[in-house]
Parts: structure tokens; C-alpha cells; sequence
């Protein structure tokens, strides 16, 4: 048997993509979805990685891709030793607010630790996965599963729990051919914000939780209707004021950027062929292509799983 022959048993890492912010939850909220960066190692004679988006290759330059760079951090081996070959498969697609680029580093992150022996601590995960990515929302999402709150301390440290989400309320992504980029729209928010604005935003961060918690919902569309990040980077997306502010939407669901966008989502129980009917008649109106894409809950998060009997 050749040196890199069975040097480990092939293995993949499944890691759900997150909707964060939830309107008015900025840098707090984040819901793992069944959208999946789905990552693949195997034996192989000399290194090899290979990454496709919906069964298109995904290239990017070498200096800006997040997975290589992050895995090159976190597994101390020379590249010229790297015997295993890695094929990313994602549904997840970059600069849409889905969460692809804390996909990418949790995904790195685990096939580091697998390749060492190394257990999988969620806090230490989590922790490294901070010198890529500064906000804890679409870290817990996907890290964790389920629909989390995060936060972090004066000294960095990431406090997270998981909340209950309500099996009533059904979820619809529109995805937009449209990229931005993450750190372009946070360069948009201001420093400092009115008070009426704070107050408004923790107004509604607590009827919003309470809808959830409680099963009610009414008022759920109002209660995202942030005013600390969406009407900053509403400009980027030439279809966003009038998806925020369309009236053809039930007032018990919700309608709201996802993370920074341009994607949105919706929450809501009934009346999908009326919600699906206003997002075509204003993307239409934009001339913009799209899909629509119905999700669900992940509950697991992050996983590793064998490829081998």
C-alpha cells in the first residue's frame, strides 16, 4: 500500500447556511436553513480541491478563497504533504446573505480538526472561526442549527443559545442575481444612531421574540421593519425599498433582508401563491433574475459524517 493510501477514512462535513438579522435582530439573530456547503475528503496521491455551486464551478483567485485560506491557518502541514483531495459541493451561494463565507470557515475549521484527531468543540469552533468572521450571528446559525441569539462580551467572548421557532411558520428565500459584498454594505451604516431609532429597533427586536415565543403573529410585519441596518443598505439593491414597503404582503408574516443581501426572506403561514405573486410583480418591475426557494429549519448545524461503510 502506497504512504497516502487509506491515510484516513474519507469523510464529509455538512454545514447549513443561516438567514441572520431577521429584520430587527442585527448582529444578534441568525436561523440555520436547509441550504447546505456540503464538503468532501478523500485519500488521494497529492492535493487537489474542487468547488461547485448548484453543479457550476465556483473559481475563485487563491488569494480570496476563505475555505483554503482558513484550512492553510488551521492545519499545520506543509501543502506539499496535504495527501487528500476536497470537493465542496454548495447550495449556499456567495455575496447573497446566506452565510457562505462562515459556511466556509466552519467547514475548513472541522476538516482541520478531523484531519488531527482533534475534538470538535462548539466554543472552540466557534471561537477560532472569530478571526475570519467578526459577528457571532451566522457563526451559531450554522455552527449550532436551529434558530439562535448570540453575543459577545467586552473581551470577544461569545455567549449563544438556541430559541424555539415555530413548525407554523414557513420560510421562502428570494435569491436575486445579484452579489454584495459584506464588508460594502457595512461600510454603509453609520456610527452613531438616533435614539428614537435605537428605542423604535428594541421595540420591535422584543415583539418580534414575542410573536415567536408566543404563536401570535400578529403584527410580525411591523415588528421587522428595522431601522438600523435596512434602510442603510436598501440603495445596493434597486428592488429592496419596494419589497420592504409593498402592502401586498399579509401582516402576519415577515418580509426582511437577509444578513447584509441582497437575498430576502419571508416568513409565513398561508397565502404563499399571494406572497410569491407581489415578489414577481416587483422583480419584474426591476427586470432583475431570481429564484424562489422554499427552506426549512436545520436543527443540527455543523455535522462530519463518513463516506466509508
Amino acid at each position: 500500500m502506497k504512504k497516502w493510501e487509506k491515510a484516513f477514512k474519507s469523510f464529509q462535513i455538512l454545514v447549513p447556511g443561516s438567514i441572520s438579522n431577521l429584520g430587527c435582530g442585527f448582529d444578534t439573530l441568525g436561523l440555520a436553513v436547509s441550504l447546505y456547503f456540503k464538503t468532501s475528503i478523500y485519500s488521494s496521491p497529492r492535493f487537489q480541491l474542487e468547488m461547485r455551486h448548484n453543479n457550476k464551478p465556483l473559481e475563485f483567485a487563491e488569494e480570496d478563497n476563505l475555505f483554503l485560506k482558513v484550512l492553510r491557518s488551521c492545519y499545520p502541514v506543509s501543502p506539499d504533504d496535504w495527501n487528500f483531495t476536497i470537493s465542496i459541493e454548495t447550495e449556499v451561494p456567495p455575496k447573497r446573505g446566506l452565510g457562505s463565507s462562515g459556511c466556509a470557515i466552519l467547514s475548513a475549521i472541522l476538516t482541520a480538526a478531523r484531519l488531527m484527531n482533534l475534538r470538535q468543540e462548539v466554543s472552540r469552533i466557534l471561537h477560532t472561526a472569530l478571526q475570519w468572521e467578526s459577528h457571532p450571528d451566522n457563526l451559531c446559525a450554522s455552527g449550532l442549527g436551529g434558530f439562535t441569539v448570540a453575543m459577545q462580551d467586552d473581551s470577544g467572548s461569545i455567549f449563544h443559545q438556541k430559541l424555539h421557532f415555530p413548525r407554523t411558520l414557513r420560510i421562502l428565500l428570494l435569491i436575486p442575481e445579484w452579489e454584495i459584498s459584506t464588508d460594502e454594505a457595512r461600510r454603509l451604516l453609520p456610527p452613531l444612531y438616533p435614539q428614537q431609532a435605537v428605542v423604535a429597533n428594541l421595540q420591535r427586536l422584543a415583539y418580534f421574540m414575542g410573536c415567536l415565543q408566543d404563536g401570535n403573529f400578529y403584527g410580525l410585519r411591523e415588528s421587522v421593519r428595522d431601522q438600523i441596518h435596512q434602510p442603510y443598505r436598501a440603495p445596493l439593491m434597486p428592488f429592496a425599498r419596494d419589497l420592504l414597503e409593498a402592502d401586498k404582503f399579509p401582516g402576519d408574516s415577515a418580509v426582511f433582508i437577509c444578513g447584509s443581501g441582497p437575498s430576502f426572506a419571508v416568513f409565513y403561514r398561508v397565502h404563499e401563491n399571494r406572497i410569491r405573486s407581489a415578489i414577481q410583480e416587483v422583480m419584474a418591475m426591476h427586470q432583475i433574475a431570481y429564484e424562489l426557494r422554499n427552506v426549512v429549519l436545520d436543527n443540527e448545524g455543523a455535522r462530519i459524517e463518513s463516506l466509508e461503510d
